[in-house]
């Protein structure tokens, strides 16, 4: 098969996770991307993805939906990919804990987006120092009213200005 037909079927919405596994024997860098990438790509064959020396095609496995835990687990120990690791809402909530106060604000970021954040951990990240940090917990649609509230004082014009927009201070006003 050529380099052309594996990218074909890699890009193929009905292409199944069995074709899309066999894609990634002695596949070039943007066929593994298509296949990180597919929706149909199973677990087992993320798994695989997720050894490859390939910084992006490791960051298409930590986002994708069905990369298992412990694939994840072992993402998040790789700074260049913690911060797709901490916005999938399949990451283990230990995980998304350490992730929390990891001193890189794009990790930060991306734990304060994930849909299924603890509240505790929202309320500590709308207390960071970085202002980015506290706009992306003012954007998390279950945010609740008392830290948006107190996010609406913030020093940053921003971060204030994330908050207004808040369906829940819509919902206020």
């Amino acid at each position: 098969m050529t380099t052309m037909e594996a990218l074909l079927l890699a890009k193929d919405k009905t292409t199944t996770s069995e074709v899309l596994h066999g894609l990634i024997e002695d596949a070039d860098g943007f066929v593994l991307l298509q296949v990180a990438a597919h929706a149909n790509t199973s677990t087992e064959t993320l798994d695989i993805l997720a050894k490859n020396e390939n910084d992006i095609v490791r960051q298409f496995v930590a986002e994708h939906f069905n990369t298992s835990v412990e694939t994840l687990v072992m993402l998040s120990e790789d700074t260049h990919i913690a911060s797709w690791v901490a916005g999938n809402p399949n990451v283990p909530a230990e995980v998304i804990h350490r992730l929390s106060k990891d001193e890189d604000i794009f990790i930060r970021i991306s734990v304060s987006v994930n849909p299924n954040v603890t509240m505790g951990i929202l309320y500590s990240l709308s207390k960071d120092e970085d202002e980015n940090v506290r706009a992306a917990v003012a954007k998390n649609p279950k945010l609740s009213l008392d830290i948006l509230k107190t996010l609406a004082k913030d020093e940053n014009e921003d971060v204030r200005e994330v908050v207004a927009e808040h369906p829940k201070m819509q919902e206020k006003s």
